[in-house]
């Protein structure tokens, strides 16, 4: 195998990193360096993909849990996530425990008390699934 196809495939990493910033390619990046120069050195290609997989799978084990404690929790949470504390109208009711609410313009499917009728005034408490888990307001 040639040395320029070790440093093609390094590169290949190298970009695909930079583009998702999953942490993860750069080591095989590395790993792809590090195969490119034993094969300069003239190695066997089994002792290329032998140092390319090993030192690959060292760095992303050695750095995983440090890349998790570096790497910040999302600030952004989902629109229903969002909802939690919020209060909301009970428009239409389903069945028992089913309702239709409406939270700041929109409606939602909604799950509660069986004591709720239309009009009410709930609390937006959980998210259970798709659905908004309901309380009313005294």
């Amino acid at each position: 195998m040639d040395i320029l196809i070790w440093v093609f495939i390094a590169v290949i990493f190298t970009i695909f990193e930079l583009v998702t910033g999953t942490f993860i390619l750069i080591w095989f990046a590395v790993g792809s360096v590090v195969a490119a120069v034993l094969n300069y050195l003239g190695f066997d290609i089994y002792v290329q993909f032998i140092a390319f997989a090993i030192v690959s799978l060292m760095l992303i084990l050695s750095t995983r849990r440090f890349a998790d404690r570096i790497t910040p929790e999302p600030t952004k949470k989902t629109t229903a996530e969002r909802l939690i504390g919020k209060h909301g109208k009970v428009i239409r009711k389903r069945d028992d425990n089913n309702y239709i609410v409406n939270v700041n313009g929109e409606e939602w499917s909604a799950t509660g008390e069986n004591n709720l009728d239309v009009d009410d005034e709930v609390k937006i408490i959980g998210i259970e699934s798709i659905k908004l888990i309901v309380k009313k307001i005294d």
